[in-house]
């Protein structure tokens, strides 16, 4: 990804007790292209040893240790906020930021990590690996159409699955439902 100014990645914090008002993301915290961050660090562990690895607003996360290829953007409303060494930094990108999470959740770079993983304990992908990503791009206004596309597509897959979990709880009243109509269940 010739068109970033930054790639790094985060650290693990001497104090993990989970306390403390900075959110700190992790892979788990992860899903569906959003963040949804649970644990938390001080502002002074995040000031001092954690420095090099505060987010920004509109950093790009991206996994690369554990389960690989897990992507999504920082808003401003998750800051203040810092992240561990299982996931990339993006900063500072020349790419519609819609368009750059759907071509890192897409086919080249999931083939890409599927490939070349870095042989380890946990498959791993080293920040020069991230770095040497080929993003190909079509123009920017072109960019920008790409990339609100797939980010409604994605919306709409994430509310349909949680109709689907709101409404089918179990597996057993869905395979209920199905093999029998309402009026035999009563």
């Amino acid at each position: 990804m010739d068109n970033t100014k930054l790639i790094t990645k985060g650290t693990t914090p001497k104090d993990k007790s989970g306390v403390g008002n900075v959110n700190f993301i992790k892979v788990e915290n992860l899903s569906n292209n959003q963040i949804y961050p649970v644990q938390k660090i001080s502002q002074e562990e995040h000031d001092s040893y954690l420095k090099r690895s505060r987010l920004q607003a509109n950093d790009i996360l991206f996994s690369i240790a554990g389960t690989l290829g897990r992507v999504a953007i920082v808003g401003s409303s998750l800051l203040p906020a810092n992240t561990n060494q299982a996931l990339s930094i993006i900063r500072g990108y020349d790419f519609d930021s819609d368009f750059l999470i759907t071509s890192l959740s897409g086919h080249v770079v999931a083939e890409y990590i599927r490939k070349n993983p870095t042989v380890g304990a946990q498959p791993n992908l080293s920040l020069e690996q991230v770095g040497n990503l080929i993003i190909s791009s079509p123009i920017e206004e072109e960019q920008e159409k790409i990339g609100s596309f797939f980010k409604l597509l994605n919306h709409l897959i994430t509310v349909n699955q949680r109709t689907t979990i709101l409404f089918a709880p179990d597996q057993n009243s869905t395979l209920s439902l199905r093999f029998h109509p309402p009026s035999a269940l009563n």
